[in-house]
């Protein structure tokens, strides 16, 4: 197979040996196509891009072969694709109900992730790769005014959001009276006279954690249908607050440090 036709160029990717991998072992279906460098196609069997490639012929994924150019192309400025990419299909996002259904079977406490009006894809592609590494069970996104599942989110992830359930909803403090349906409790990261210093707050039992836009934080309805309110101190102010995804990544450490 030869270079990737213009639609592709469009698409949807990931890339890199550890992302991909867990992607065509976990969900192999997700993959239109994997593309690997030429110059590696035909490498020794110990080549971890020939052992990729093989994996995914066993999936039954669609594997065929680009040049350096192409790969650089499909991945973008400055990626380390390793030689090899994988185009997928047009994203699947989750359900509420589904996904506390398999939360429940796990037996383990809930934990969820919304964020209030995150519009920048890239952030929204780091707090979804934070979220998956702590093993968090969703992230839950709103449908207008905030980012979606893109490639440059996917790529942000890297590869995180074709892992874990990404829920988008129409109405975000809906979908947190919902999740409060399943057990879970929310909580509100920001501050506000009600709030108290996170490491101080119990983050054991199941809950979501509610993150609002760098700059405006998380609006005042959202906030007000939140359990509690949790705030990560600093120790100077001088230039704004945490990035959101900063911040996102030493709530979730909080949540799983308590959680052991």
């Amino acid at each position: 197979m030869g270079a990737a036709p213009d639609a592709d160029r469009a698409a949807r990717v990931i890339y890199g040996v550890g992302p991909i991998r867990e992607l065509v072992t976990q969900q192999p279906h997700r993959i239109v196509r994997l593309l690997v460098d030429e110059r590696r196609s035909a490498s020794s069997t110990t080549d971890v891009v020939v052992k990729l490639a093989e994996q995914a012929r066993a999936a039954r994924v669609s594997v065929g072969v680009a040049t350096r150019e192409e790969l650089d192309s499909l991945a973008g400025e400055d990626a380390r694709h390793q030689g090899v990419v994988a185009i997928l299909a047009a994203f699947e996002y989750a359900d509420i109900d589904d996904v506390s259904a398999s939360i429940a079977a796990s037996g383990r406490p809930a934990l969820w992730v919304a964020l209030d009006g995150v519009e920048d894809p890239r952030n929204l592609g780091a707090v979804i790769r934070t979220a998956y590494l702590v093993g968090a069970h969703g992230v839950i996104i709103p449908e207008h005014r905030a980012a979606s599942v893109t490639a440059v989110t996917a790529k942000a992830s890297a590869g995180a959001s074709e892992l874990l359930p990404i829920v988008k909803v129409g109405n975000l403090v809906r979908a947190l009276e919902a999740l409060k349906k399943h057990g879970v409790w929310t909580m509100a990261v920001h501050a506000s006279e009600q709030s108290k210093p996170l490491a101080s707050l119990d983050c054991k039992g199941p809950l979501c954690i509610v993150m609002g836009a760098e700059g405006s934080g998380v609006r005042q309805l959202t906030a007000e249908h939140c359990d509690f309110h949790g705030v990560i101190p600093m120790a100077n102010a001088g230039v704004g607050s945490y990035n959101i995804s900063v911040a996102a990544a030493m709530a979730l450490y909080e949540v799983m440090r308590q959680r052991g």
